[in-house]
């Protein structure tokens, strides 16, 4: 009789834990009361999709190093960059906006020249005028290992650009050669009005073409440039017009980008006109505007006193886009080292996705700005 007792009270016991195991298991409010507690329900869901999407990884983004196009994969190629002449006598230009990034300076006395880089030359059938090479060029070129291509030059900025090691070639030469690979890099046409000096164009592709046959390919390197899709200065004073006024000893050369909103880029005036490229006829426009203040020193070479910057030595500027402007300053961390661009308070500076004028002046230029910019007097 007490066995039979024992074992209805375990029976009791154990039905008893059945039933209080199977409501801990279920968290869930009786039937009745679910319309009360519809969080409960969908708590779930949310908090799993929050956690899947925080775990993936960012993807990848693969931009121009010149430009802040977006690609498909790392860009491994290489930068080239062509002189061209920009004294009245060599205008119009032709080529320059196949070009990532056009800079104008101060190249000798007071001869001013730009130097156009190109991600993809050979989308240039023409470039130019093509002039001769200067001491200022062969220091941007080592800065960003670039091949240069040029119309040749004096024998001391020869020997400057070889001391470099700046991998460059002369396209006034090549071009004369029986050799098709050499004369494809260039050629000569008298139809633009122009004689002399000022009818040598580079040809992109055969420059491209010449410079792979003699100059190996670069592994993906920091050309020291960053983008975004806007890259309008959120905190920038209105700059329809950039006025810039380079200067050297009683030397002076104005630059004028006239912002175009339906364009949304900046076209280059000079010497009193708007620029147009001479073959297609299309205006000169920018994205982005920098002006670079650096100090810039001479040496004196015979006659010509070449201009050389101490871009090491970092400095300020400006930088306009969608018609602001803001102060920045600029560093660099060698010769061979790109230039860094920030803004003032050291927050690396973002360009806008585009093409970019680049204004290398010393550091006593003027610049102005407004709507429109006020003219700079002696």
């Amino acid at each position: 009789m007490k066995r039979l007792l024992a074992l209805t009270l375990v029976l009791t016991l154990l039905l008893c834990g059945c039933g209080g195991g199977q409501a801990a298991q279920n968290t869930e409010a009786p039937a009745t009361e679910a319309p009360t507690q519809p969080a409960a329900e969908t708590a779930a869901p949310t908090v799993q999709a929050t956690t899947a999407a925080t775990t993936e990884p960012a993807p990848v983004v693969y931009r121009n190093p010149l430009n802040g196009e977006i690609l498909d994969a790392p860009f491994t190629g290489r930068i080239y960059a062509n002189t061209i002449g920009n004294t009245q006598d060599m205008l119009p230009h032709v080529g320059v906006n196949h070009a990532d990034i056009l800079i104008e300076c101060f190249v000798n006395n007071s001869v001013v020249r730009c130097l156009a880089l190109f991600s993809d030359i050979s989308s240039a059938e023409a470039i130019g005028a093509t002039r001769s090479t200067r001491l200022m060029f062969n220091q941007i070129a080592q800065h960003y290992d670039l091949i240069l291509s040029h119309a040749g030059g004096s024998s001391f900025c020869l020997e400057d650009i070889q001391n470099r090691g700046v991998e460059n070639f002369n396209i006034d030469s090549l071009y004369r050669q029986g050799d098709p690979l050499m004369k494809a890099t260039a050629y000569r046409d008298e139809t633009y009005g122009r004689t002399g000096d000022g009818n040598l164009f580079g040809v992109g592709a055969g420059i491209q073409a010449y410079a792979e046959s003699l100059y190996p390919a670069t592994l993906e390197r920091d050309y020291g440039f960053t983008f975004t899709e806007d890259g309008i200065p959120q905190a920038g004073e209105d700059a329809q017009q950039v006025r810039i006024r380079f200067t050297y000893e009683n030397a002076k050369k104005e630059t004028l980008m006239v912002y175009d909103a339906e364009a949304d880029k900046y076209t280059l005036n000079q010497y009193g006109e708007s620029m147009v490229e001479q073959i297609t006829g299309e205006p000169e426009q920018f994205t982005n505007v920098l002006v670079v203040e650096a100090s810039i020193t001479t040496q004196s070479y015979h006659s010509a006193a070449y201009h050389t910057a101490d871009f090491n030595a970092g400095g300020a500027g400006y930088f306009a886009n969608g018609g602001k402007i803001i102060p920045i300053t600029w560093t660099c961390d060698g010769d061979k080292e790109p230039l860094r661009f920030f803004t003032e308070d050291g927050t690396p500076l973002d360009l806008g996705v585009g093409n970019t004028y680049m204004a290398i002046c010393p550091t006593d230029s003027p610049v102005t700005w407004g709507d429109p910019a006020p003219e700079i007097t002696d």
